[in-house]
């Protein structure tokens, strides 16, 4: 005899599998995918309003609106929120089901309609049996049609692209590239190096993903080094409008009376790319070696090592003093003994193409500017000098270091597999051609006709060309009346 007890957990458990499959009725329906990707378009507009990793203080300060909801529903940071991940975790268990839905959908028996709608109808001299072995002839051999069903009154077959198949890759596509999008949010980081030419260094991240410490005591650190072998600018020389200070002649030159004046600055020159040969050192070996530029990393070990910036630092001598002054280039520098402070440009170092098409190999050099002085900046050569407020300043030396960004992202492999899949399969299933056609042979009344339905999918598919075709080939052979002879 069953308890009470039991008999409520017998209900219990009734209640949670009605609950769960009711659940995964609404995750495998179409309505619920359109549902959240509107709720996913709505997460994106607020993300984009509203600045993300913004510090809510910050932003109270400088007269943010919505401030309630801002704080209740974390709008700087939503696309870590509770709400945003819930509402993603959704759309994937939405993705994944719909999928697994379609995989089995592929394996199963095709159900048909019993009787079709006729699209197009052929009269035949051919009797019903010689019709029918004629017609699957012509279909097959001809024009490529495969047999999908043959055991009710119509004969269904098809042609073209797998359809049902490219729909479930570009499903299975977006699953993948959802999977990647997973790692990514798990174990991705990103951190900076600075390197100097000729000093290899060993990448050691400050930080790490989400999950990396639950097996990993401290910061990852790879078995390599990273050398940096050069570091190089190029230059371009220019000049400049020599825009007139009197309103008249900036009239006459803005009216086209006057023709625009230019004339070259102190420094000329202005910087069109640059360049990081980098290295990656194994023991005694060269592992990887390349040639960076922005927007050109090197791709080593799983890491991405991008060119984000440079520093450069210049060493002056001031007068005879045997300890050189270390300063940073574009940035001022108080010469010692004196209150008088120096503004130092960029160092130019590297190749330059002069305006007339030469190029040359710049002798290196800063721009450097007194506050007390109103004139030009200086130019300031390699070992070369100059005198401010009584002292002689020489530039003896500088260094070049470059600074990058890496980032590990195990993730990026990954979208790039479900994105091409996508992308493949949603092309073909767009501009491909499937054809779905049924026919069935009708001898009443004794003239045997030939009914079609087709129906086609993709941009490029022509139901019209092949019911002309069909009707080409199968009236080929049938008699035609002769012309009567001409009368004399």
């Amino acid at each position: 005899m069953k308890t009470r007890t039991d008999i409520k957990n017998i209900e219990w458990l009734s209640s949670l599998r009605k609950a769960l499959a009711w659940s995964y009725r609404k995750l495998s329906s179409i309505e619920t995918s359109v549902w959240l990707l509107s709720l996913l378009a709505i997460s994106f507009m607020v993300g984009t309003i509203f600045p993300q990793g913004g510090d809510f203080d910050e932003y109270v300060k400088e007269g943010g609106r919505f401030v309630l909801l801002v704080e209740a529903f974390d709008l700087l940071a939503f696309f870590s929120s509770p709400l945003f991940l819930a509402i993603a975790l959704l759309f994937v268990l939405n993705l994944v089901i719909c999928t697994c839905e379609r995989y089995k959908a592929l394996f199963a028996k095709r159900r048909f309609p019993e009787s079709f709608a006729p699209t197009k109808s052929f009269l035949v001299t051919q009797d019903a049996i010689r019709a029918h072995d004629e017609t699957r002839r012509i279909l097959n051999d001809s024009l490529g049609f495969r047999l999908v069903d043959k055991d009710s009154a119509w004969i269904v077959m098809e042609k073209g692209l797998p359809y049902r198949w490219l729909t479930w890759a570009y499903h299975a596509g977006l699953v993948v590239c959802l999977i990647g999008v997973l790692f990514t949010f798990l174990f991705a980081f990103e951190d900076t190096i600075t390197l100097k030419t000729g000093s290899p260094q060993t990448v050691i991240p400050t930080t790490t993903g989400r999950v990396q410490y639950i097996w990993q005591n401290g910061s990852p650190q790879t078995d390599y080094h990273l050398l940096l072998d050069s570091f190089t600018t190029e230059y371009e020389e220019s000049h400049e409008l020599d825009y007139p200070d009197d309103r008249k002649a900036r009239l006459a030159m803005g009216l086209g009376w006057k023709m625009p004046e230019h004339k070259m600055s102190v420094d000329p020159l202005f910087a069109t790319d640059w360049k990081a040969k980098l290295k990656i050192i194994g023991g005694s070996s060269t592992l990887a070696e390349k040639e960076i530029e922005i927007n050109e990393p090197l791709k080593y070990g799983g890491y991405t090592f991008y060119l984000m910036g440079f520093e450069q630092r210049l060493k002056l001598r001031v007068n005879d003093s045997f300890m050189p002054l270390d300063a940073k280039a574009d940035d001022d520098v108080i010469i010692p003994g004196s209150m008088i402070a120096l503004s130092l440009g960029t160092l130019r170092t590297g190749k330059a193409k002069r305006l007339d098409g030469t190029i040359d190999e710049l002798t290196p050099y800063v721009t450097v500017k007194d506050s007390a002085s109103k004139d030009e900046p200086a130019i300031l050569k390699l070992n070369d000098s100059i005198i401010v407020d009584g002292n002689i300043v020489t530039l003896i030396g500088f260094t070049e270091q470059a600074i990058l960004s890496y980032r590990y992202d195990p993730g990026v492999t990954i979208l790039w597999i479900g994105g091409i899949i996508a992308l493949v399969a949603l092309f073909l299933r767009l501009y491909g051609s499937y054809y779905l056609l049924a026919y069935k042979v009708d001898d009443a009344d004794a003239i045997v006709t030939v009914n079609f339905n087709i129906t086609s999918k993709g941009l490029l598919a022509s139901p019209e060309h092949i019911e002309n075709r069909i009707e080409e080939l199968l009236t080929a052979g049938d008699l035609k009346p002769l012309a009567l002879p001409e009368q004399t």
